[in-house]
């Protein structure tokens, strides 16, 4: 059985003038950002490095009320995030270029019952402005009164795998590994219990398998389960930090399209980081209504300076007969892709940079990803091209 659903039409804009104007409107608000910044900061000088409080007149804005001694309200803000990016694809079988508002976000975060519970609603909005309104994000209220115990009721993000558990505000790469996209289950409405006890942390819950633009919808026989425990052992070993996580997803139905149709997907990651260096691995398996996909993940990282960072990802995944499909983002818009990019053995590579103007709320992305396709059934799934990415991300 084939592991795909019909791809939904990714928002590229491959008109010359919008192009020139999306990027001509990054510039502008880069220059206006540079122009305020002077007004923002103490005695009109810009800070530099990454002490305590750079930029905070700045991310203050958002914040719209704060008491700690309230108990209705204790904290009210907007939340929102901006991410464009463009990619270049030289593959075997086509080029392709273009470019897209990645992710365009906002909403209202609020502690309420004296900061114990947060309601948090977030909403995509449509580049263009017609309609708006895209479709929820995230909706949910959460008990986190509580470390060792963590509630979430609505729409939000099930805990699996190390890049998928990675919000998008903070991911290291420009895309997701492949083996990532093809397997976790996406931000579905449902309910999770997590939290930490001494070393160890967990995480269970149950999601509806139906979604759609809205909040989804649960019924007897659909659905999906997350369980996930944890361990931190860094006290023991020599390395500043040091931990496991075993992520398992059980679907309940193979046509659910809020989990991959797959029976079971585990995840086991590793993170360890000593200095400026660091290394996530994450191995991945699924099975179960699908041919298995397998594999493994590196995500090994370097900071240059308090600024700049290295980043590395290899890929290696394999997809019982022909399983696989090449990245939907981009690889999978070339023009003459054959077998509708479908096959057995991928590889990638990705090198990339992150310039971080402050923290991960706002930084400068740029990769590039080699990446190969083997099909196996001789009907001409092979893929081989190279694709240069680069980005802004912002979030407040």
């Amino acid at each position: 059985m084939n592991p795909y659903h019909k791809p939904s039409k990714a928002k590229l804009h491959m008109n010359k003038s919008l192009k020139n104007k999306n990027i001509l409107q990054c510039i502008g608000a880069m220059v206006v950002l540079n122009l305020l910044l002077p007004c923002l900061s103490p005695a009109g000088e810009v800070s530099s490095g990454d002490a305590p409080g750079k930029f905070d007149n700045l991310w203050k804005i958002p914040h719209i009320y704060s008491n700690p001694d309230a108990f209705w309200i204790t904290d009210l803000k907007l939340v929102g995030r901006y991410q464009w990016q463009h990619a270049d694809v030289d593959s075997d079988q086509g080029d392709y270029s273009g470019h897209e508002s990645r992710r365009f976000r906002i909403g209202t975060e609020a502690k309420i019952l004296g900061g114990d519970w947060k309601l948090k609603t977030e909403i995509s909005i449509n580049d263009e402005f017609s309609p708006f309104y895209d479709y929820i994000t995230d909706a949910y209220i959460k008990y986190q009164g509580n470390p060792a115990f963590n509630l979430t009721i609505g729409k939000h993000r099930p805990v699996w795998s190390y890049e998928m558990a990675t919000s998008s505000r903070k991911i290291l790469t420009l895309e997701r590994s492949l083996l990532v996209n093809q397997v976790s289950p996406k931000k579905s409405t449902g309910i999770s219990a997590r939290g930490k006890i001494d070393n160890w942390s967990y995480v269970l819950g149950l999601f509806s398998g139906n979604i759609d633009d809205e909040l989804g919808n649960f019924d007897d026989e659909s659905g999906f389960s997350l369980a996930s425990i944890g361990y931190d052992y860094s006290e023991k070993s020599r390395f500043e930090q040091m931990s496991w996580r075993l992520d398992w997803v059980h679907n309940n139905d193979a046509a659910n399209n809020a989990a991959k149709p797959y029976r079971d997907s585990f995840s086991l990651s590793h993170s360890l980081r000593q200095g400026v260096m660091g290394l996530h691995t994450d191995f991945i398996h699924a099975s179960g209504y699908s041919d298995d996909a397998y594999g493994i993940i590196l995500l090994p990282t370097y900071d240059i300076s308090d600024k700049l960072q290295l980043v590395a990802r290899y890929t290696r995944a394999t997809g019982d007969n022909d399983s696989l499909k090449v990245q939907r983002r981009y690889e999978n818009n070339v023009p003459h892709l054959t077998d509708n990019g479908l096959g057995e053995n991928y590889q990638s590579f990705y090198l990339g940079l992150n310039y971080y103007i402050n923290e991960h709320k706002l930084k400068l992305m740029t990769g590039v990803e080699y990446a190969a396709m083997k099909d196996n059934a001789d009907d001409g799934g092979d893929y081989d091209g190279w694709t240069v990415f680069s980005g802004l991300r912002f979030y407040f």
